[in-house]
């Protein structure tokens, strides 16, 4: 399959990286309710997933399935992609200590703040929206393991097996509290971890599917109607769950680990797959863009709330978007005389 075909991915990402400031900012929370439910735990629920299946389908693409999965080749890329990943973490902590040391002073105790500062940074993220890319760390690592040592079909397997235990503490948590003998491990690791919403029970289950469609990118459906329709069905019963947990009392602002977003996401990818598109230079520019926005617009979202504290959410988020967007297309230009720049994305 040439590349051309991946630029479809390539506008996914970049219109993704908008709705991920919709879970931020509850754009039509002081309009409706409903509508921002919709958009902000349905729809824009599609985001981080559909990050984390590109992320596992580009990386598996590079990786030669003819050879040892610890050939000497096969290792150099995985150790490339961590190397580049971690990089860009360290840099955007580093970018937000401002922001983070602000959270910290505001606290009673400091130097308990402090300590949990440091164990977010390992476990949770350095700062809340940043846990994407230890999650894509840690989940690389795992499905790269699972596919060293079992078949495909095992490896998405596990992954599922750890995507329902985490959606059983990111869901029900109250559940969870109420079995004797669970509840006693769910406190344990959540007073380590925080959330199930991670590199762990997260992020496999999307790589996996994502090193799936790039062992057998060539032998995907190429009627798009049926992918489109098994994406339209997905979509109807990701609807139907969260308005159902919704009014069972299960939903809250964290929740985004639904059984119905799998399908829904693996079909949507498979028809982006599908889209075959004409080589354009705008393209590779969303790729960096989609990044450079998912990482720097909580900057934005944050001041604005601040300095517009009577502002509609709606305004905050067209703001933060443009800001973001601005940001995003001086470091990409600013990349091109000056390499520093590159080092951001």
């Amino acid at each position: 399959m040439e590349r051309k075909n991946y630029y479809a991915l390539d506008v996914a990402k970049f219109i993704s990286a908008f709705l991920v400031i919709c879970i931020h900012t509850a754009p039509l929370a002081t309009i409706s309710l409903d509508a921002n439910f919709i958009l902000v735990q349905i729809i824009a629920r599609l985001a981080v997933p559909l990050f984390f299946i590109i992320s596992g389908f580009l990386f598996f693409t590079k990786i030669n399935t003819n050879r040892e999965w610890n050939d000497a080749e096969n290792r150099y890329q995985l150790k490339h992609y961590l190397y580049r990943i971690f990089k860009i973490y360290i840099i955007w902590t580093i970018l937000y200590l401002p922001f983070s040391y602000l959270l910290i002073r505001g606290q009673n105790d400091f130097g308990m703040a402090l300590a949990q500062y440091i164990k977010d940074f390992f476990f949770n993220g350095s700062y809340y929206h940043l846990w994407f890319l230890p999650a894509l760390l840690f989940g690389m690592c795992i499905v790269y393991f699972l596919r060293s040592h079992f078949s495909m079909r095992m490896t998405i397997g596990i992954s599922m097996v750890l995507y329902l235990i985490g959606m059983a503490g990111n869901i029900y948590p109250e559940v969870l509290e109420s079995i004797p003998g669970i509840s006693t491990v769910y406190d344990a690791y959540t007073s380590i971890f925080s959330t199930t919403r991670n590199g762990f029970f997260f992020a496999p289950i999307f790589l996996s599917l994502g090193a799936y469609y790039a062992q057998h990118r060539r032998e995907v459906s190429h009627n798009s109607k049926m992918t489109l329709l098994g994406f339209v069905v997905s979509f109807a019963g990701l609807c139907i769950e969260c308005f159902y947990l919704r009014k069972a009392g299960f939903m809250h602002d964290l929740a985004s680990m639904y059984l119905f977003l799998i399908p829904a996401v693996s079909f949507l990818f498979a028809f982006l797959l599908q889209l075959e598109w004409r080589d354009r230079p705008i393209y590779k520019m969303l790729r960096i863009l989609s990044l450079l926005i998912y990482v720097s617009h909580i900057m934005f979202v944050v001041v604005l709330f601040a300095l517009l504290p009577n502002a509609g959410n709606l305004l905050i988020y067209v703001l933060s978007c443009i800001l973001s967007l601005v940001f995003s297309i001086c470091v990409y230009g600013f990349s091109k005389k000056w390499r520093i720049f590159k080092h951001l994305y």
